[in-house]
Parts: C-alpha cells; structure tokens; sequence
C-alpha cells in the first residue's frame, strides 16, 4: 500500500512539474492536465485506504468526523464478515445524521444483537434504529441454502406495488414499505397494534416489527412530516414529494387490508397522523 502510495505521488509531482513546460490550451497541455487528474483522484483513493490501514495497525479507531455516506460504507465494510459469518441476506444500510438504520432478515433475536452490537461500537455512530425482522421468511433464505422464489403474499404485493405507483424505485420499494409500516403502527398502543396485526399475512407483519433503538433515543412520532422524515432515507433518488405520495398510498392499501380495525386505528393516532391514515387513499 505504502508503494503504491509512493509512486502515486511521484507520478502527480512529475506531470504536475510537466504541466509548466506546455502553453495554455494545447494539446499536449490538454492532455497533462487530464492525466494529472486521473492521477490525483487515484491519490487520493489510495491516501484514504492507506488512512484506514494505519488506523487498524495501531490499534487506533477511524475519525468519527465524517459525513454520513462515508459512514454507511464503513458499516457496510465491518458487518460484512459478520453477515457472512452468522450465513444472513444482505443487510440494508442507511445512515441519517449519523444514526444507522439497518434493514433486512436475521435467523434469530441473537443475530440481530450481534449485528447492532457491532454497528453501535463503530466510530461516528451516534445511535442505531434497527428494523431488522427476527425469523427468515422463504423469500431471504440464507445465502448457503440458495435464493428462493417464493412469491410474496397478495396483501404484500399490493403493498410493493403502492409504492412503485407513486414513484419509488422497484428496488427500494420493499425497504420504504417497511419503514413506512414498522415507524407507523409504531405509534400505535399494544393492543392496538396486535388488533391490527392479526388481520395481516405473515410475510406482512415480519414488515411490522418496530424498530429497536439503541444510544440516542428516537423522537416520538407526531406528524406526517416526521414520518415521511424516517421513510426518506430508503427511498433512493425519490423527492420528499414523490417519498410522501408513497407513503400515504401504503398507508392507504394498509387501510383497505384491515377495513374492521380502521376506525379504531383513527381513534388512538394523534391529530397529525390521523389525518394521514383518514385521507390516504385506497387504490380501486
């Protein structure tokens, strides 16, 4: 690493040097300074790989300072041995200022512990907002076991689809689902909550497990914008207009999935998010 470092200067410093011996807007000055960036892009990639190595031979821990993507791919980098290890689905990373929110299946309640156990150590993580669902369903069997096809139920299709309706990306519509599900009946009182859960397949209450929180602790949910606010990070490129517009259709289809419990779900919400699930709107 130290010698690819090394020669990455040299060769900056030389085209650099190389730059001053060519007029402005020749060809060959053109060409230099194309060169030279390619080099110092490469420099800096390598200077940063070589940062995170001398941390680990010191025994030191990475500067916590960083923005938040950078922080996603350091969590990334360390659960990836332990997901392997403990043989888990790809486990979804989102860091919001400086909260991770992890998304995805694991075997067992131990499983989860260990993955958020790591994740809470891990330098710059402020706190932890875990909606990893306990129990593998058929549709995230374990790596070695292979990738199964079983088809998601009607109720959970319905859902996915509410969600591509209004705009998201097919491939971040389940982990908005979720969030919008698990962050929403979060709300809701116990029995309340198991009321609503009853009416649901499988495959859809695993989506309605509330998240589990570690350091800081989370604001309680009172209005639209707060909830759209914890759905936003998992919707890819989608604007906040487009993250709202599929947050209402899935509280919608929720809504025409429990027709018994909608009136006692109303009941129990705060003004904010009542007017939320009232006017949601529920597709034909």
């Amino acid at each position: 690493m130290l010698k690819k470092v090394t020669s990455a200067v040299l060769a900056a410093g030389a085209i650099l040097g190389a730059r001053r011996l060519f007029a402005p807007d020749t060809p060959a000055r053109r060409a230099l300074v194309s060169g030279g960036d390619r080099v110092a892009a490469e420099l800096h990639r390598l200077a940063d790989q070589w940062e995170g190595t001398r941390y680990r031979l010191r025994g030191r821990h990475p500067d916590p300072d960083v923005d938040d993507r950078t922080l996603a791919d350091r969590i990334r980098s360390t659960i990836g041995p332990l997901e392997k290890g403990l043989d888990l689905p790809h486990i979804h990373v989102m860091v919001v200022d400086r909260t991770a929110l992890l998304h995805g299946a694991v075997g067992s309640a131990g499983d989860a512990a260990t993955i958020e156990a790591a994740v809470t150590k891990i330098s710059g993580v402020r706190g932890v907002e875990s909606y990893l669902h306990i129990g593998l369903l058929p549709s995230d069997s374990r790596p070695s076991a292979g990738r199964s096809h079983a088809p998601p139920s009607e109720a959970k299709q319905r859902l996915v689809n509410a969600a591509t309706s209004a705009g998201v990306d097919e491939g971040n519509a389940l982990a908005v689902v979720r969030t919008t599900l698990a962050a929403f009946t979060e709300r809701l009182p116990a029995g309340e909550r198991g009321q609503l859960v009853a009416h649901l397949p499988r495959d859809v209450r695993a989506l309605l497990q509330p998240a589990r929180r570690h350091g800081e602790p989370a604001d309680w949910l009172q209005s639209i914008p707060e909830l759209v606010g914890r759905v936003v990070p998992e919707a890819g490129t989608a604007s906040v207009t487009t993250t709202t517009d599929a947050v209402r259709s899935i509280l919608g289809e929720l809504r025409a999935l429990v027709p018994e419990e909608a009136a006692d779900v109303s009941s129990v919400l705060p003004s904010g998010l009542r007017e939320l699930w009232t006017s949601a709107p529920i597709e034909p």
